[in-house]
């Protein structure tokens, strides 16, 4: 009964699989003939059932941003280099991407929180622990040969790697509690209105947030979240109109 259950399992895995590149090729094929809205239908189907990739996000990208929704284009870059910071087409059409976002607001400089910022966003968590396992590997292997062969040098070397991998732990760990309170999403509203309580009321309407700009995100309800930008301004607005770069 247990094998039987696991070759049926498997083979909707395969047949589920094949959906997914059968969306991701009929998305393709549409994204060819220009017709961008069934590209975005089939990829977006795609990230509906939970699979995601840096290829996915790029054409999403592209897709909206010939569809002139340059704020969803941007979420799309964005969250593609989330997956991988250096892709360098990502890197490209963001950019071009963001030239086109009304009211675009620049970051502020900084230039400490620049260089750490630089520095954590340059590998995603998961290529941060692939390099923490690279290092612990090499931390054995030199254990293993200092057991061996007894000598001072590999001994030294153990101890090396073995500081290494500690400081590699560690900024892994770090990454991982600056992404955590580093939460940002994307307007995707053409005009958002900022508000000073999470409530509709004009008494309380504050600014207007455009379509394309990369808010942080402070705390949120089921419906309005609190955010800020880089230019200052902080209020909630509804959780609706964006979409989140996590």
């Amino acid at each position: 009964m247990f094998k039987v259950i696991i070759i049926i399992f498997f083979n909707l895995t395969i047949v589920f699989s094949q959906n997914i590149n059968e969306l991701f090729d009929n998305g393709n094929e549409f994204y060819s003939q220009n017709n961008y809205k069934e590209a975005i239908s089939n990829y977006e189907k795609i990230l509906e059932n939970g699979f995601f990739s840096e290829d996915l996000y790029l054409n999403l990208g592209n897709a909206y941003f010939h569809e002139s929704n340059f704020g969803k284009a941007r979420w799309s870059y964005e969250m593609g280099l989330k997956l991988n910071p250096i892709n360098s087409d990502l890197k490209n059409n963001n950019n071009v991407n963001k030239a086109y976002i009304d009211g675009y607001i620049e970051l502020p400089k900084n230039n400490l929180i620049d260089i750490i910022n630089i520095f954590f966003q340059s590998l995603s968590l998961s290529q941060f622990l692939l390099i923490n396992s690279y290092f612990i590997l090499l931390t054995a292997i030199s254990f293993f040969l200092m057991k061996v062969f007894q000598l001072k040098v590999l001994k030294r070397i153990f101890y090396l790697m073995s500081i290494i991998v500690f400081i590699s732990v560690l900024i892994t760990f770090t990454k991982n509690i600056w992404d955590q309170n580093n939460l940002y999403a994307i307007i995707v509203d053409e005009e958002v209105i900022v508000y000073s309580a999470p409530f509709l009321n004009q008494a309380i309407e504050q600014s207007v947030f455009y379509r394309g700009n990369k808010v942080k995100i402070h705390q949120k309800t089921d419906v309005w979240i609190e955010v800020s930008t880089f230019d200052g301004r902080k209020g909630w607005i509804r959780a609706q109109d964006v979409r989140n770069l996590y």
